[in-house]
């Protein structure tokens, strides 16, 4: 009896082992095959990671090819803006000195019917900005600045309805009030609005705002940058003023 007792505890345990050896090969088994599937995943996703990042990577290399393209054709555009107020000054200094001597023929009268008989002037330039400008500490460019807002509102005011403030009041009570705020403002606003009057009257001289704000506000990290808009403005007035002699 206790034999059999015996035989059977030991029966019971080698089925037990052989249950639990079974067992622990199969959960290996799964365990492998877990193991199989995760590499696999992790390598489908690292091979989808590295495509995206291809992507990427040529997407930000042509925007950088196309930025640096957009960049040569800015500073292409910036040089001939320096070469042209370089060939202009040079040319208002001819002027200047043919006018010392005498030599300055005068503009022929139009013959046009509808042209003012009150003419605006059309001489105005860099030169005779900085260095009258000078000479009367600064007042010589406050008179003709004054001026232009009103040639402006001349020649402009009857076709757009606008007005622009006069300069006198500008830096003597809107500025200092505003704290220079209204200056800006102003500045944009009549580049702007010279822009437009050479658009209407079909003179090729691209001007605005952005003249203003790309050479003589960010053009003030580069020195010259002021000279050229003062350059581009006074050209500006002076073939606006030009077509309104000569067609009203």
């Amino acid at each position: 009896m206790e034999e059999d007792l015996k035989a059977k505890v030991a029966e019971g345990a080698q089925e037990a082992a052989e249950g639990v050896k079974e067992t622990a090969a199969t959960a290996t088994e799964n365990v492998q095959d877990k193991v199989q599937d995760v590499k696999e995943a992790v390598a489908d996703k690292f091979q989808d990671i590295k495509e995206s990042l291809s992507e990427k990577a040529a997407d930000v290399k042509e925007n950088l090819s196309g930025a640096s393209d957009t960049l040569k054709a800015k500073a292409a555009e910036a040089m001939e803006d320096v070469k042209e107020t370089a060939a202009g000054v040079a040319e208002e200094a001819k002027d200047i000195q043919a006018e010392l001597k005498g030599e300055k023929k005068p503009e022929p009268a139009s013959n046009n019917p509808q042209a003012p008989a009150i003419k605006l002037p059309t001489g105005r330039g860099l030169l005779k900005m900085f260095f009258l400008g000078l000479i009367t500490f600064g007042i010589y460019p406050l008179v003709i600045l004054t001026k232009m807002s009103n040639e402006i509102n001349i020649v402009a005011s009857k076709h757009d309805g606008k007005s622009t403030m006069n300069f006198c009041l500008l830096a003597f009570i809107v500025g200092p009030i505003t704290l220079q705020i209204g200056t800006l403002v102003w500045w944009h606003r009549i580049c702007n609005r010279l822009g437009a009057e050479l658009e209407r009257r079909g003179i090729d001289f691209p001007f605005s705002a952005k003249t203003f704000w790309g050479w003589s506000f960010l053009g003030s990290f580069i020195v010259i940058g002021p000279w050229v808009f003062v350059h581009k403005f006074c050209k500006g007035f002076n073939l606006m003023n030009a077509d309104y002699n000569e067609k009203g």
